[in-house]
């Protein structure tokens, strides 16, 4: 496991403590899973803007391939 280390707001943080206390959660979990979820949204995002411009199938032809 690597640490890292970063200032947040303090509104943020009491939020963070908040949340995690009445979740009986730890708060490196939490970090953790919301830095995952955040980079998998953003590789999602890229796709899609990737996908965006085409080339476009006809769906005729996905149609026909199931």
């Amino acid at each position: 496991m690597a640490a890292i280390t970063h200032r947040i707001d303090d509104a943020l943080k009491a939020e963070l403590d908040r949340f995690c206390a009445e979740h009986g959660l730890k708060q490196q979990a939490v970090i953790s899973e919301a830095i995952a979820a955040w980079l998998e949204d953003a590789e999602d995002m890229a796709l899609i803007e990737e996908r965006r411009g085409g080339p476009w199938v006809a769906w005729s032809d996905v149609r026909d391939d199931l």
